[in-house]
């Protein structure tokens, strides 16, 4: 089996266990029975927004708070808004989009000065 053939099956079968009803959340006080997938998603919205957490030890009742987590943040963005091209930062900079309009505009603007009025 190639591997291009083998991810492709592995992928398959990701998807299909992600849609299985297997999870319990509660949503707004009510257990409802969710998918993996939505189960996923969930979790990854509760580690990027942070969260508290009341753990019972020796000593009694400890309260711990988890931090927002700016990973998982960007991996919400990337999934909801596109994910954006990473900076090589190696070799030539690449030109910005103000580089760019303004390169235009230099063109633009000899052109206009190069029409022979005749």
């Amino acid at each position: 089996m190639d591997e291009r053939k083998a991810k492709r099956l592995i992928t398959h079968f990701l998807r299909e266990i992600a849609e299985e009803e297997t999870e319990t959340v509660c949503v707004e006080g009510e257990d409802r029975m969710v998918t993996k997938a939505e189960s996923l998603a969930r979790e990854m919205w509760r580690m990027a927004l942070g969260w508290n957490e009341v753990r019972i030890t020796a000593e009694g009742p400890k309260d711990i708070e988890h931090k927002p987590d700016k990973g998982m943040m960007a991996a919400i963005i990337d999934r909801t808004e596109g994910r954006a091209v990473p900076a090589t930062g190696v070799g030539k900079p690449a030109r910005t989009i103000a580089d760019k309009v303004s390169e235009q505009g230099v063109d633009r603007i000899a052109k206009a000065g190069n029409v022979d009025d005749n």
